[in-house]
């Protein structure tokens, strides 16, 4: 399964950059809360002492003065709902409201404590404040308690700030992680921007410029290609080697059976010695064309170090040679082409074996598997808009429709009786996509094959 590193990377920093938000969130959300709860806790006490200013002691009893005083004064934030009860020493309700509930600890000191009236949850504070003037010097209970709501909105608003600038930052640090990505991943890009530029024979070390984290990359690339080189030479080297070690015994061989041939007298003898001939030019034949076969590989020819030749004169010359063979077996060789030079790059050794093989191919098997062929095999070079045109017809059975798709294939043979390499049509397949051109096969006009190749100019 495929992968990115650029979206690995961003995934890697997107991950711990959400966790570090949510962290920031919680801990944030903790830390205001006691903050919030303080600031608040110390407005509660501020508005539950100014019950003191309000305190008297009349014929006795302590009183509390309530004018112009009222519950929004007491100074708690000025949001949600206040609650207040005030009690003398022997437990009177002075004023408030008498379902609020004190604190569970029963001591003279300030309490803080959460509490529930009329449905709402509340903060309170239960202190104890003396009267001025009190003859029994026993304090008065007051309890002051204001809903959550101021806190948490107050909260709420807090972390919606701190969120959104949060995830302003977050973006801010996306956009800088993304470029810093795309800049460190420059090197990365001009490395496979070469290799893609370079044809499949290139095999020169990379030179480009890099980090020294991705230098030991572009080294490892480099020492690959050594090897590649050195294996690809290796591998023609023994082509060679093998064609050449071939030939001189098959040769032997096929000159001993031609002179014990003509010395013998004896008829069935005279048969087998016929027969290893015919063995031995197969046998030649065959290591000749998997030479071909194995120096026309797209692979091993340079695109680029192909150079502009007059297509014309090549495929006189490769009809020239075949001529006397043709001569000999009733055929003949029509070639047409205009007076005029058709320049294209190609390698020309290829070309005369790309077209000698369709010359011999159709030679060999336009008459079909009991019949040798006697007609014209006719080769033609012409100019079509930015292309040069070389076709080869005969007038022969041609080849079935369902074959045609498969002739070129290596050892593909359409008649397994006949005798022939198989390689024929493969080399000229191999020889048309190294010249990046295009091979079509079709009937001629007389029933028979038809190949062109279409060269650009």
């Amino acid at each position: 399964m495929r992968y990115s590193i650029r979206a690995r990377l961003i995934l890697w920093f997107i991950l711990p950059l959400i966790i570090l938000i949510s962290s920031s969130l919680y801990v944030s959300r903790i830390v205001f809360a006691q903050r919030i709860d303080s600031s608040f806790d110390t407005l509660l006490r501020m508005g539950a002492e100014r019950f003191e200013e309000r305190l008297f002691v009349s014929e006795g009893d302590v009183r509390i003065n309530m004018n112009y005083f009222s519950v929004n004064s007491l100074g708690t934030g000025g949001q949600g709902k206040l609650f207040y009860r005030v009690k003398d020493a022997h437990g009177r309700l002075l004023t408030g409201f008498e379902g609020l509930q004190g604190p569970v600890e029963q001591n003279n000191e300030a309490i803080f404590y959460d509490t529930v009236f009329a449905g709402t949850e509340l903060r309170a504070l239960r202190l104890f404040i003396p009267v001025r003037g009190s003859t029994t010097g026993s304090p008065v209970e007051v309890i002051v308690a204001e809903s959550r709501e101021g806190r948490e909105n107050l909260l709420d608003a807090f972390l919606s700030n701190l969120l959104g600038i949060n995830l302003a930052l977050g973006i801010s640090l996306l956009g800088i992680a993304l470029f810093a990505i795309h800049k460190g991943l420059i090197p990365l890009k001009r490395i496979e921007r070469a290799l893609r530029r370079r044809s499949a024979q290139d095999l020169s070390p990379l030179q480009e410029k890099v980090p020294n984290e991705v230098q030991a990359l572009v080294d490892s690339i480099n020492h690959l290609m050594v090897k590649i080189k050195q294996n690809m030479q290796h591998i023609q080297q023994f082509n060679a080697d093998v064609s050449h070690q071939l030939r001189t015994p098959i040769a032997e061989i096929s000159v001993l059976a031609e002179m014990s041939e003509k010395q013998c007298t004896d008829p069935a003898l005279k048969h087998y010695l016929q027969s290893i001939c015919k063995t031995t030019e197969y046998a030649a034949h065959t290591t000749q064309q998997l030479l071909k076969y194995a120096k026309t590989k797209s692979d091993l020819v340079d695109a680029s170090a192909l150079m502009p030749h007059d297509l014309q004169p090549i495929c006189r010359e490769a009809c020239a040679r075949l001529l006397n063979r043709l001569l000999k077996r009733d055929q003949e060789l029509e070639f047409i082409a205009n007076d005029r030079p058709f320049l294209i790059r190609c390698d020309p050794i290829m070309v005369q074996w790309l077209l000698t093989n369709l010359i011999d191919n159709a030679s060999v098997h336009a008459g079909g598997p009991h019949a040798a062929y006697t007609g014209v095999i006719r080769v033609k070079l012409e100019q079509i808009d930015n292309s040069v045109c070389l076709s080869v017809e005969d007038e022969g059975v041609g080849i079935p429709d369902d074959a045609i798709a498969h002739v070129t294939e290596r050892f593909y043979r359409v008649n397994r009786d006949e005798k022939g390499s198989g390689l024929g049509l493969s080399i000229v397949s191999q020889v048309t996509q190294s010249h990046n051109a295009q091979l079509r096969l079709g009937r001629s006009e007389q029933g028979g094959l038809s190949v062109a190749v279409t060269f650009p100019l």
